[in-house]
């Protein structure tokens, strides 16, 4: 008779997680991480660590720089990320679109898509400058962060929004918001521009304008952002930038109502 173990199943979905977080810590991390450093971030014991990223190395997924013992993403990973940009309609809907914004402004410019109560980066055109403002691509932010998440914020009903901006809200730097007040002020006077600007309320000297953009049910799905240092971006006009990014998220609105 075949019988369950509770037990035996609890530790293979632990395992499954261990090394699901893994992954993804080593795909976050261009320049490659430790594995003393990997434990310390993930809690997990560090010999747990040496197997897991041991075996992804031998599959593919993840290979070690041997002078420094940092892991980095490998080519079984970069073939699975790029059949699934492939398919990704927002993406291509987003590129000739973030193209135009880089080539009237010189900044890098994003699309944001909305998972949830967070935003992920889906897609991105660089600028020309040697310093840039960059932003992880693939990873969840908080919505009530930067230009980003507060174009997003901008973009829900009043039920959407309300249950996100009364969390506890955390200051990330000297500009972030601390009073739900003044957040709310802030959305509030963010819809009648139809873009939102954010001087450094993410990271110090990093600026973005962002509007969202809707899919073809109305839904918010997203933003398209506008980032930059801040010593660069004081010295344009916001006025200006935010029109064209509230254009181009509207173009996007319409790409998105048409998509196949």
């Amino acid at each position: 008779m075949e019988q369950n173990h509770p037990a035996a199943g609890g530790q293979k979905s632990g395992m499954l997680v261990r090394a699901i977080t893994l992954l993804e810590l080593v795909a976050t991390h261009a320049d490659g991480i430790g594995v003393r450093e990997a434990a310390r971030r993930t809690g997990i014991d560090r010999s747990a660590v040496s197997r897991i990223l041991t075996h992804f190395e031998e599959i593919g997924y993840v290979e070690q720089e041997r002078e420094r013992g940092l892991y980095a993403a490998g080519p079984r990973l970069f073939a699975i990320v790029a059949a699934l940009a492939e398919r990704d309609s927002l993406a291509k809907a987003a590129e000739p679109i973030l193209k135009e914004l880089v080539g009237r402004f010189n900044e890098t410019c994003y699309a944001a898509a909305r998972v949830g109560d967070t935003l992920v980066y889906r897609a991105k055109v660089d600028c020309e400058h040697t310093i840039r403002y960059v932003i992880e691509m693939g990873k969840p932010f908080p919505l009530v962060s930067g230009a980003s998440g507060i174009a997003i914020l901008t973009g829900l009903t009043d039920e959407e929004r309300e249950p996100i901006i009364t969390r506890p809200l955390e200051a990330h730097t000297e500009s972030s918001f601390q009073r739900v007040d003044d957040l709310r002020e802030q959305i509030a006077k963010d819809i009648a521009l139809g873009y939102s600007y954010s001087p450094g309320r993410w990271v110090p000297n990093g600026g973005g304008i962002a509007a969202p953009f809707f899919d073809a049910s109305g839904r918010c799905a997203g933003a398209i952002t506008l980032s930059s240092p801040m010593d660069r971006l004081q010295k344009m006009s916001i006025e200006e930038i935010g029109a064209a990014v509230r254009d181009a998220a509207q173009r996007m609105t319409v790409r998105l109502g048409t998509l196949d």
